[in-house]
């Protein structure tokens, strides 16, 4: 039981965590990234910890939509490896400018696998979130964000970040995600094209 328990929770966790949306004069949501990302993951049963890579993009569909795509890969402690890859499509609306109010609405898919087999789970994330373009060099942004896992369940998390652009196309990036179980960090670069 144990062991369903962390599957359970560490895939939860990281889906949610994972769903977090790359908020990208107007702003730009065309645009591909990769970033390191470390996660802690602390139920008061258990406790922990895991790095990895994550990929994403997203390309625009006319003038307030756009589609999204993500990937992440991390290792955990005791073995733990956890992939996950999520498809979505998302609205944009200014409400001044260089901020935009932004929605998405992704399909998650997760696999959890330990020493003692693998665990899949699947369902949907929804965010909410602002995206504001402070200066010609510096992005904020922060969100709210929903996931629910048809085995799992569901679980709320809240995450900032930022972005400083050394150039128009390219930026080095950084943010923060905190769940009921679970807190993240990423660092990582962007590549917007027009």
């Amino acid at each position: 039981m144990e062991k369903l328990k962390l599957h359970k929770w560490s895939l939860l966790a990281l889906a949610v965590l994972g769903t977090i949306p790359a908020m990208a004069e107007g702003l730009n949501y065309n645009y591909i990234e990769a970033a390191y990302v470390d996660t802690e993951i602390d139920d008061n049963s258990f406790d922990i910890d895991g790095d990895g890579i994550a990929l994403g993009g997203s390309v625009e569909l006319g003038e307030t939509m756009f589609l999204t795509a993500g990937y992440s890969a991390q290792e955990f402690d005791f073995g733990i490896d956890v992939d996950q890859w999520s498809v979505g499509i998302g609205g944009h609306i200014p409400i001044s400018d260089g901020i935009d109010l932004i929605g998405t609405l992704s399909y998650i898919d997760a696999e959890v696998d330990t020493r003692f087999g693998s665990f899949d789970d699947s369902g949907y994330g929804l965010s909410v979130g602002v995206r504001a373009r402070i200066t010609d060099n510096v992005e904020l942004e922060g969100g709210i964000n929903y996931v629910d896992l048809d085995d799992v369940g569901d679980d709320t998390t809240f995450g900032v970040g930022g972005r400083y652009y050394f150039t128009p196309e390219f930026a080095l990036g950084a943010g923060f995600a905190v769940g009921s179980d679970a807190t993240a960090w990423s660092i990582g670069v962007r590549y917007e094209f027009p």
